[in-house]
């Protein structure tokens, strides 16, 4: 009985221990200023500037095998932005793949694909 009352005391003295240590952690504690000058404030990434529209400028090439490897690399691209549409994406995301993909479906039709 003395036995288990000790590893009891004990557990909860740990547990104790534990807890108020974590608590302490966490609260914003007054620091002296050589604290505040060893522990480093976190930077903030620098705000990345807008992402530009995509601008797709395809030349109409001359023969035919170009004409039909420039199609078959735009279908490539618009099956990729299908599979992309295919998962979960956030409401920009999608929108943005669907810009895309109108995009590449009309330098298809330009090329008469």
């Amino acid at each position: 009985m003395k036995e288990g009352s000790a590893l009891l005391i004990a557990l909860l003295l740990a547990v104790a221990i534990a807890y108020w240590s974590d608590h302490y952690r966490l609260v914003d504690s007054p620091q002296t200023e050589r604290e505040a000058d060893a522990r480093p404030s976190p930077a903030l990434p620098p705000a990345s500037p807008p992402a530009a529209p995509e601008r797709l400028e395809v030349v109409v090439p001359a023969d035919a095998a170009s004409r039909a490897a420039l199609c078959e690399e735009l279908l490539e691209v618009i099956r990729g932005v299908d599979a992309a549409l295919q998962l979960p994406q956030s409401p920009a995301a999608v929108e943005q793949l669907t810009t895309r993909r109108r995009k590449y479906q009309e330098k298809r039709a330009t090329l008469d694909c």
